[in-house]
C-alpha cells in the first residue's frame, strides 16, 4: 500500500500546489482517467480554488510541481502526456517475419463497416488523453491546434467522406466558434456534407456544470468589439468529456467493442502461429 503524500515544504505555495496534484492523480487514477495532461490538472486546481488564472503564465508553477513530483517518483511519466513533442522510428527486424510479429499486436479489426467516426479536437492536450479512448474503439482522431487550413487539406480530407460521423469539441468563446465554423466550412466545401456534431463544449454544459466564464478580448476586433466571456474545454473534466465522447461513439457502434477486442484477439493468436511456423 502506498504511503500518503507529504510534501517537503506544505506551507509553500508550491508545496500546497504539490499537494493538491496528488490528490488529484489519486483522483485521476481511481476515475481510470489517466494518462492526463498539464492543462487539464491547470483547470482543476483553478476550479478548487488552489491556484487563480490571473497573472502572467499562471500554468508555471503547475508544471514546476509537476515536474518536482515526477523526479521523485511521486507520478509516473506516462501519466502525463504531452501532444507537442514526438519520436518517430523506423526501424526494423532482423527479419520481415519478425517484423511481423512486433506489429501484431496493432493490428485490429473495423467495426464500424467503413464508416469510422473522427474525433476532432481544437487543441492537442484534449486529443492526447482521448487517444487511448480512440484507440478502444477503432476510429480516428485529430487536433487542428487552432486555425488551420493546410493540415485539413492534407491529411484530414483525404480521410473523409461525404456523410462521415464528426465529434468536434473545442472551446466555447468567439475564436473557438470561428474555428469550429472554419473548419467545417472546409472539410465540407471540399468533401461535401458531414455529419457534424459539437460534443463540448457547450452551452448547456457550461449551464449545467457551473464553469467559470472568464473575460477575453479578441484583438481581431478594434474598439472592444472583441470582449467576450470564453470557457475553455478543459474547464469540464477529463473524466466527463472521456465518458462524453464514449457514450457518442458508442452510441452507433454496430456491435460492442468488447466483442470486436475478443475476435481480434482469436485471429492475433492464430495468425501468431502461423507465423512462428515460418520465423527462421
Amino acid at each position: 500500500m502506498n504511503m500518503p503524500y507529504r510534501d517537503p515544504r506544505p506551507e509553500s505555495k508550491l508545496g500546497k500546489v504539490r499537494t493538491a496534484l496528488m490528490r488529484l492523480m489519486d483522483e485521476h487514477n481511481r476515475d481510470g482517467a489517466l494518462p492526463t495532461s498539464v492543462r487539464f490538472l491547470f483547470y482543476e486546481l483553478i476550479a478548487r480554488g488552489v491556484i487563480s488564472k490571473s497573472g502572467n503564465r499562471p500554468d508555471k508553477i503547475v508544471s514546476d510541481a509537476l515536474t518536482d513530483l515526477r523526479e521523485n517518483g511521486h507520478v509516473p511519466w506516462e501519466d502525463i502526456v504531452d501532444e507537442t513533442r514526438e519520436l518517430s522510428s523506423y526501424a526494423g527486424s532482423k527479419t520481415v517475419v519478425a517484423d511481423l510479429l512486433t506489429y501484431l499486436s496493432s493490428a485490429r479489426i473495423d467495426p464500424w463497416n467503413g464508416h469510422v467516426p473522427l474525433v476532432l479536437c481544437e487543441s492537442r492536450s484534449l486529443a492526447g488523453v482521448l487517444r487511448d479512448l480512440v484507440i478502444e474503439f477503432r476510429c480516428r482522431i485529430a487536433s487542428t491546434n487552432g486555425q488551420t487550413g493546410g493540415f485539413l487539406h492534407t491529411e484530414v480530407i483525404p480521410s473523409i467522406c461525404a456523410g462521415d460521423r464528426i465529434g468536434y469539441l473545442g472551446d466555447l468563446d468567439l475564436a473557438g466558434g470561428d474555428i469550429e465554423d472554419n473548419t467545417r466550412r472546409v472539410l465540407e466545401s471540399e468533401v461535401g456534407e458531414l455529419d457534424w456534431e459539437r460534443l463540448a463544449l457547450t452551452e448547456e454544459q457550461v449551464e449545467e456544470h457551473n464553469l467559470p466564464r472568464i473575460p477575453k478580448t479578441d484583438k481581431r476586433f478594434k474598439n472592444g468589439g472583441g470582449v467576450h466571456e470564453a470557457v475553455e474545454t478543459e474547464a469540464l473534466s477529463q473524466t466527463l468529456i472521456i465518458q462524453i465522447v464514449r457514450d457518442w461513439l458508442e452510441d452507433s457502434l454496430p456491435e460492442s467493442i468488447e466483442d470486436v477486442h475478443v475476435r481480434e484477439r482469436d485471429q492475433r493468436e492464430r495468425l501468431k502461429r502461423t507465423l512462428q511456423r515460418h520465423r527462421s
